[in-house]
């Protein structure tokens, strides 16, 4: 239900005559500026007055088909809304310009399951600002802006998603913004997903330029037969990530191979440029037969990863009692700057690639990782016992991967004021080439630097890790074993301290 209220006219000529003085400041302050750009100082006035005029527009229920704002103004919840949906769809859709939702910490709850159902969606806005509130029980995402620009998604918390979808390829999102210009999530929080799909995030940017997560806090994520993110990009440009909290995700595995893996990473950016990721604190991530990684910087170009702390990644916990690899911080990407990262506690079962690594690399080109520290990566069997011929758990090394297109080396890296402690290996040289190690520490590692030139290592892959499943773009046919020939050469290493 929708109903208006008017202000008073008392606050009305309070607050018009608040905005008159103000605005008469203004005009003094910068009467420069009017008169250089012609701008007229009592159309300011007005502009600036008639927002004071706008009706606030409660709700108070939610009818069983959705309710649409198609008229700009400021919307307010007056109370918790439980929504029984009669179909697909979303329970809020907003087609105008220049619209906001203030929740006032109330709640937006589905009664219904069995539908694939968004709490709210932003159709090809302008200017929208949604805050304060609680979406919950939602099926297929929470908050859904698309085709947008200036959106501003704050204080709000999207509560549990769940469904059951292996047939399509389908990805439920708590927070997705997708082909907008211009938007930012600032302290909100996504929690408790538990699906059955190809893959589901818990806040996604799709072809978004200009954008900022800020302050934002992912919990108690589950992809019971797909892949799974904290935060992800794809094909976005100018992206922030700073200040966010990942703990608890989770991948398993039944029989879905209609997905491109079952990877489960904190966060994922993929094909993105212009990035900077500072200040996130990620933990507990639990990978089944496919890859586990903190952090994964997917064919990305240009990045900054800064004073971000990784712990508690390990992979291969599903039946299989195998996985692809750990990794707390991997870097798949060009130009990118790793700076005063620490991870520790990385772990593989029996690992495809042969490897659990603390910081890794591969096909790149102009990547530093600079006053890193790694601790604790080991590579154990299923009972949690060491065996150099399942891999080794190194702290700085390559990232390997079967599939041929991402055989590449790492070219021109450099390790600066490093730190790998308590691992297998403290820093491997395989596949690197034309790098530097300058003022790195080893310290109690059972193999200071790892250097076989000459050597070759041996990677599986299965339908389960990303080798042999249906959906396009797919290995329709699993690789069961791919030999690698070491390529190093023309490394160098310059004041290492070993510490046994």
């Amino acid at each position: 239900m929708i109903s208006k209220k008017h202000f008073p006219f008392t606050q009305l000529r309070v607050s018009i005559l608040g905005i008159r003085r103000c605005v008469g400041g203004i005009l003094t302050g910068f009467s420069g500026f009017l008169k250089r750009f012609n701008v007229c100082g009592f159309c300011l006035f007005l502009a600036l007055s008639s927002s004071s005029l706008f009706a606030e527009t409660t709700i108070s229920r939610i009818p069983a088909g959705g309710l649409t704002i198609d008229q700009p103004g400021n919307y307010v919840f007056t109370n918790d809304i439980k929504w029984y949906p009669s179909g697909d769809g979303q329970a809020i859709l907003v087609t105008a310009n220049d619209v906001t939702i203030d929740m006032r910490h109330f709640k937006l709850i589905n009664r219904r399951s069995g539908y694939s159902t968004i709490g709210i969606v932003a159709q090809g806005v302008e200017n929208f600002t949604l805050a304060h509130g609680t979406i919950k029980n939602m099926n297929l995402g929470g908050i859904k802006c698309d085709s947008c620009l200036n959106v501003e998604i704050a204080h709000m918390v999207v509560d549990g998603l769940s469904l059951d979808n292996t047939a399509t390829y389908t990805v439920p999102v708590g927070i997705l913004v997708s082909s907008s210009l211009n938007a930012t999530v600032h302290k909100c929080k996504v929690e408790n997903i538990d699906v059955k799909t190809g893959s589901t995030a818990a806040i996604q940017m799709s072809s978004t330029l200009g954008s900022v997560i800020s302050d934002c806090h992912v919990k108690n994520l589950m992809n019971r037969d797909g892949a799974c993110t904290g935060i992800g990009h794809l094909l976005c440009d100018i992206a922030e990530v700073r200040g966010c909290h990942i703990e608890m995700l989770q991948s398993q595995f039944i029989d879905n191979l209609n997905t491109e893996g079952h990877t489960a990473i904190g966060i994922f950016p993929f094909t993105t440029t212009n990035l900077l990721i500072s200040d996130c604190h990620i933990k507990n991530i639990v990978g089944c037969c496919d890859d586990a990684h903190g952090m994964s910087i997917f064919e990305c170009a240009s990045a900054i990863v800064e004073k971000c702390k990784v712990e508690n990644v390990v992979d291969g916990l599903g039946a299989a009692q195998s996985g692809a690899k750990a990794t707390g911080i991997e870097v798949y990407a060009s130009f990118v700057l790793v700076n005063d990262c620490k991870v520790k506690n990385i772990t593989a079962v029996n690992p495809q690639d042969k490897q659990a690594t603390g910081f890794s690399c591969a096909q790149c080109l102009g990547v530093a990782f600079n006053r890193c520290h790694a601790k604790n990566v080991r590579v154990v069997d299923s009972a949690g016992r060491q065996n150099p011929e399942l891999g080794y758990g190194t702290g700085f090394g390559w990232a390997p991967d079967p599939r041929p297109i991402f055989i590449e080396p790492a070219i021109g890296i450099l390790y600066q004021d490093c730190e790998a402690e308590k691992c297998q290996v403290g820093f491997d040289t395989w596949f690197h080439i034309d790098s530097l190690w300058i003022r790195i520490i080893s310290r109690h590692n059972q193999i200071p630097i790892l250097n076989k030139l000459c050597s070759q290592r041996s990677l599986s892959c299965n339908p389960c890790s990303e080798c042999g499943c249906t959906a396009t773009g797919c290995y329709p046919v699993p690789i069961a074993v791919t030999t690698i020939d070491n390529v190093a050469s023309n490394n160098t290493f310059v004041d290492v301290t070993v510490i046994d």
